[in-house]
């Protein structure tokens, strides 16, 4: 019997135990969501007082992803032109950080800066083969591209676990069903994070934006969204990719930098 009582004691213990925490964890919640409207009421009414309609939907409260250092990759720049070249590669290098890959299909051309190119009879269903492309190297998805006699050009967004990268790009070139050209940014799949840096919130991003706005004088009547995206900076040491928060606005959208608080717009 008092084997039996303790063991209903023990379990009524763990059940308060667990009642207690679970009702912390839900007043903690409901304290951090108190005062995160707290805040976009501020930044709503900070807006409003300059003549900004400023959207709730931009206020976010998810951290920037970190600065990242990108290590060249030569394997990984060859298997890319292996995607439409084909594995019977010949490689030279051309100095000045500039290595060539060609085969009976055609030539690419990768340099140190990121940028590439690869031109020739490089497959005869674009389509796949862009598809491919943009599944294996974290490109935006293009739409239909092609018309009813095989050609047709697309532009598509480079990523970077999944965040967009300012100003990186690829484009492809298809005629009659032959994919002819494909140049852009290669980025490094390798990368180092920065560690202990203090980068620029959400809402310290969009305050900034708001001076900046009022000391250019710039015509923004609106501002619809906000995300986080990378920009590539490219150095004589190394390839960057520094986050930025993109504002939308119904002028021209404008970019923040995380790690310097600079606005410029697009």
């Amino acid at each position: 019997m008092e084997t039996h009582r303790l063991k209903n004691i023990i379990i009524l213990t763990l059940l308060l135990m667990n009642a207690f925490l679970l009702g912390t964890l839900g007043m903690r919640q409901a304290q951090q969501a108190a005062a995160r409207r707290q805040v976009t009421e501020e930044l709503v009414k900070l807006f409003a007082a300059e003549g900004v309609t400023l959207s709730q939907n931009a206020v976010l409260f998810t951290p920037p992803p970190p600065t990242l250092t990108l290590e060249r990759d030569v394997e990984a720049e060859k298997t890319a032109a292996t995607v439409f070249l084909g594995p019977e590669l010949t490689a030279a290098d051309e100095g000045g950080g500039i290595l060539t890959y060609t085969s009976a299909l055609g030539r690419a051309v990768f340099r140190a800066s990121g940028a590439f190119e690869i031109v020739g009879e490089l497959g005869k269903n674009p389509v796949d083969l862009v598809r491919r492309f943009c599944r294996s190297y974290e490109c935006e998805t293009p739409e239909e591209w092609i018309d009813a006699s095989g050609s047709g050009s697309v532009t598509v967004i480079r990523l970077y676990r999944g965040y967009p990268v300012e100003g990186c790009a690829v484009t492809f070139l298809a005629e009659k069903n032959v994919l002819h050209s494909v140049n852009g940014t290669f980025l490094p799949l390798h990368s180092t994070a920065a560690q202990g840096e203090s980068l620029l919130t959400a809402s310290t991003a969009l305050t900034a934006f708001l001076e900046a706005r009022r000391t250019s004088g710039a015509v923004v009547s609106a501002v619809t969204g906000l995300s986080p995206c990378y920009e590539l900076q490219n150095t004589t040491s190394a390839l960057t990719l520094t986050p930025l928060w993109r504002v939308d606005t119904d002028a021209v959208d404008y970019y923040v930098n995380c790690v310097t608080g600079a606005v410029v717009h697009a």
